[in-house]
């Protein structure tokens, strides 16, 4: 045996070799990134077409990577970094995330400033997952006959179900539906399964397979998997299809409140499973200075995904961020014919109320709450009072996003093609997208009119917010030009965000796992 710290050169190796490790490898950190990073640290969805082309560029690194410098932890953290620079360069200047169902370009935030620690962490962490359980193959012997090892993955993803999924349903209060309960089933035995021939069924696989877990259930319930279906009756033999009340789980009751209560309920299911299905020929690990230090760095585990969850718990609420915009008074307001040129004065106001309810790449509730009302007052001598409070979720001939109603620090304009390309590309502090009514007189003119609203800079300077009422190649009758565009100079912009909690407790997860994943391997005896 030689120590873990020691790196391992491939010359001995074949390219089979190579691909059965630097696959898996670059399937761990693409898990860990949906999971911890998009999930847990940022809260948002790039897409389908992300996962997998990130994945891919994972695959790429590592492989050729591997297959030229070999297996270690000093290694794999220049693998990491080179990966982080090939997706930061690649997203930042030739591909927009989203495609093909909401294209946009990603931040200088979240491409540069968070985009590189986090993506570094979830990367390394996926090579140092994929590095510890080739060095735990010994200890993960078949252990007897796959159908015993099937019934008892069988029977400890039953008590999983149970004890997990109905921990989770009183700490909400609400029942997720029984599709909730199907799928977290179906996850869950192809789970245990896989982890107990990876990690072996001792107490270190018991706790690192409950962590695992339970981000995959979070994971799934974050992208996949929204409460709610179907709504009872259930349908037997009836042709007609059952109504659904579907809804998105928010960041609190998903990570706060559900996953602590996972990774406790899945960590007492599976140590348990270790003492009544393991085999007569699995390896102990109870004896030997190294075991031992393996089982104290196992026995915290669970802690280091759960306890920062709970401290953040008390500050969090169930919005990503909210903003309050007010104005009144001194306004511009574009007089037809004159589209993109001088622009006429008039006395208008403005009040908004708009909430970030979710993060996320669908259609289905919560949607964004948006309260916008304003009072414009047209040089033609004519008063239009505009209400909107329906988020306009997705744009109706798909021509760019919407980001689901309301847009917190978000570019639009100008070649973005999000919003009007006769303006130059700015970035918004706030942009809202919904659909409203205009009035003229108390008399009804238009109804589920698209409206955009978007606030940018201090509060004060040139066309600090603009209120765009009606679509340009879509006039609407009943307004001068087929549109209203009006712009104030000075606004009162008041806006919260959960954004530092959620780097907060992303960082302090992966960190505490980044150091757990380092000494677990450092620990570990490696295979001659």
């Amino acid at each position: 045996m030689t120590e873990a710290g020691s790196e391992e050169t491939p010359r001995s190796w074949t390219l089979r070799e190579v691909a059965k490790f630097a696959i898996p490898a670059a399937v761990f950190a693409m898990f860990i990134d949906a999971a911890l990073g998009h999930g847990l640290a940022w809260e948002n969805d790039p897409y389908w077409s992300y996962w997998i082309t990130d994945t891919l560029l994972i695959a790429t690194v590592f492989g050729l990577g591997t297959a030229w410098l070999g297996l270690g932890a000093g290694r794999g953290a220049i693998l990491a970094a080179a990966q982080t620079l090939v997706l930061t360069v690649y997203y930042w200047s030739f591909a927009p995330i989203g495609l093909p169902a909401s294209p946009h370009w990603l931040d200088f935030e979240h491409t540069w400033l968070t985009g590189l620690p986090i993506h570094f962490s979830v990367y390394y962490l996926g090579y140092l997952t994929a590095l510890w359980l080739r060095r735990r193959r010994p200890v993960a012997a078949d252990t007897g006959p796959p159908a015993r090892d099937a019934l008892a993955a069988l029977i400890t993803a039953i008590a999983v179900l149970v004890l997990a999924g109905g921990g989770a349903a009183l700490a909400l209060g609400d029942f997720p539906g029984v599709t909730w309960f199907v799928m977290r089933f179906a996850i869950t035995v192809p789970i245990i399964l896989m982890w107990w021939s990876l990690a072996g069924r001792d107490l270190v696989g018991a706790l690192s397979g409950a962590v695992v877990l339970a981000l995959a259930w979070a994971a799934y319930g974050d992208y996949l998997g929204p409460t709610g279906l179907p709504d009872t009756p259930l349908r037997l033999l009836d042709e007609a299809p059952p109504s659904s009340t579907v809804e998105w789980l928010s960041y609190r009751e998903l990570w706060l409140i559900s996953v602590p209560v996972y990774v406790a309920a899945m960590a007492l299911v599976l140590t348990a499973a270790t003492r009544l299905f393991r085999g007569a020929r699995q390896p102990s690990t109870a004896g030997g200075p190294r075991a031992r230090a393996g089982l104290r760095a196992a026995a915290g585990l669970p802690l280091v995904l759960v306890v920062p969850l709970l401290i953040a718990l008390p500050a969090a609420s169930d919005a990503s961020g909210s903003a309050s915009l007010e104005a009144a008074g001194p306004a511009s307001i574009e007089v037809p014919p004159r589209d993109g040129g001088p622009m006429a004065s008039s006395e208008s106001s403005l009040s908004a109320r708009v909430e970030d309810s979710r993060r996320r790449t669908t259609p289905q509730p919560p949607h964004d709450d948006v309260l916008l009302e304003a009072t414009i007052e047209h040089p033609a001598g004519q008063a239009f009072e505009v209400r909107a409070s329906t988020a306009l979720v997705n744009e109706p001939r798909g021509r760019h996003t919407t980001w689901r109603g309301v847009g917190l620090d978000v570019w639009q304009h100008g070649r973005t093609g999000i919003g009007s390309g006769d303006l130059p590309e700015m970035q918004a502090d706030v942009a809202v997208f919904a659909l409203g009514e205009v009035r003229t007189g108390g008399r009804l003119v238009a109804s589920r009119v698209p409206i955009q609203l978007s606030a940018h800079g201090d509060g004060e300077g040139d066309r600090a917010l603009e209120l765009h009422v009606g679509d340009p190649d879509a006039p609407v009758a009943g307004l001068p030009g087929g549109r209203l565009h009006v712009a104030w100079d000075r606004v009162l912009h008041v806006g919260q965000s959960d954004d530092g909690l959620r780097y907060g407790v992303g960082a302090a997860v992966l960190a505490g796992l980044l150091v757990f994943a380092l000494g677990a391997n450092g620990v570990m005896p490696r295979r001659r």
